[in-house]
């Protein structure tokens, strides 16, 4: 009878859980949400919706759909007609057997997904392939990759000024993931309100250095509307991008004020050492006023490197062209005899700043690879 009574409890917890998840509103009641039209289907996904809905016995049933929010409850899915709740299928973990893998959907993912006559929710059938995934490592020697964002074509890179020196290796590790990801990454420094015009220039100066010419960086303050239309020029119409950034560098204020009204929650910073609270729980798409649309995503502490070696090649171009012609394969570029990339730096062709970044990154990324689990596949 114990047992019967836990049982019983359990169902009413995931009954009022499942109540409070369908009625649980989107942002601004779904003011801020994309639609469905300005999501951009490729040929690839479409393709693949056509191949599912040929072999489905639900054919009638099944939407085209993009998830354009994910928190506690159940995805947020917008189709051309309507945008609504959907749960998983039972089968759905079984998709990608053949894989062994399970691709679970993400915000921006392109989805099939069935909603039968009369139902408030849908079903999620199926994810159907994505353009560029954006991940993280999660976890140590036997962590896993987290995707954050899908289907997107450029990473808003997010870091606050005036708060100290601008934390370069937390941009050139934001570089790295966004190049390995195949997306378009942009450096977007906030808070320029709190500098002086001398802080101001010593910091973007670096941040300049570290990145390099073909990486376009943004000073903006949202607080003085500064630097807003050049950031809105980077998302337009029928594109998607990710904004990045740790926790109090002002990535949901700048998302208010791209949008020009307060949608998201923005929090305190602690004064001793400028860090903030996540004030953003859900990871969920905005659509900018005549422009395209923008993923957030909770703040992120830590962004580890497992397994990009091309993200760091790509970032670091003229290192990695250097490191090909170094004296010995297994070269640190700190002290071996022949070291071209030394070579490079002491002419002038490397700056301090992204020879300190690549070889730190590096270093890490060669004892993440030496601790991880044989049986891990990154």
């Amino acid at each position: 009878m114990a047992k019967r009574g836990q049982k019983n409890q359990s169902v009413r917890k995931r009954r009022e859980s499942r109540a409070q998840a369908i009625t649980l509103p989107a942002i601004d009641a779904l003011r801020d949400l994309p639609s469905f039209g300005d999501l951009r289907l490729d040929d690839a996904q479409r393709s693949a919706f056509e191949a599912f809905l040929a072999a489905s016995e639900n054919a009638g049933e099944m939407h085209l759909g993009f998830v354009v929010r994910l928190d506690r409850g159940y995805p947020l899915v917008v189709t051309a007609d309507d945008a609504f709740r959907a749960e998983h299928a039972v089968s759905f973990a079984k998709q990608d057997a053949e894989k062994d893998e399970c691709l679970l959907p993400a915000v921006g993912d392109c989805v099939a997904v069935r909603r039968a006559p009369g139902h408030d929710m849908g079903v999620i059938e199926r994810v159907l392939p994505r353009r560029t995934s954006f991940e993280r490592w999660r976890g140590r020697s036997r962590g896993e990759k987290q995707v954050l964002a899908t289907n997107v074509d450029t990473i808003l890179i997010v870091q606050a000024l005036g708060a100290g020196d601008v934390l370069l290796d937390r941009v050139a590790r934001s570089l790295v993931l966004a190049n390995d990801c195949h997306t378009t990454p942009i450096v977007v420094l906030t808070k320029a309100d709190r500098c002086s015009q001398e802080e101001l220039e010593r910091d973007v100066s670096r941040v300049r250095s570290l990145v390099g010419e073909k990486v376009r960086v943004i000073v903006t303050s949202s607080a003085a509307g500064e630097g807003l239309d050049e950031v809105r020029s980077c998302v337009p119409a029928g594109t998607c991008a990710m904004i990045l950034g740790e926790s109090g560098a002002g990535k949901s204020t700048l998302l208010n004020a791209l949008l020009g009204h307060d949608a998201l929650a923005t929090g305190e910073v602690r004064e001793r050492d400028d860090k903030g609270r996540h004030t953003t729980v859900a990871r969920v798409m905005v659509k900018l006023p005549g422009g395209g649309t923008i993923a957030d995503a909770p703040g992120l502490r830590s962004l580890p490197l497992v397994g990009h070696e091309r993200g760091l090649s790509v970032t670091f171009p003229e290192i990695a062209e250097a490191a090909g012609v170094c004296r010995f394969n297994d070269c640190t570029h700190v002290h071996e005899p022949g070291c071209e990339v030394r070579a490079l730096h002491a002419a002038g062709g490397i700056s301090d700043e992204r020879l300190r970044c690549y070889l730190a990154l590096a270093q890490e990324m060669r004892a993440s690879a030496q601790a991880l689990d044989p049986d891990v596949v990154i």
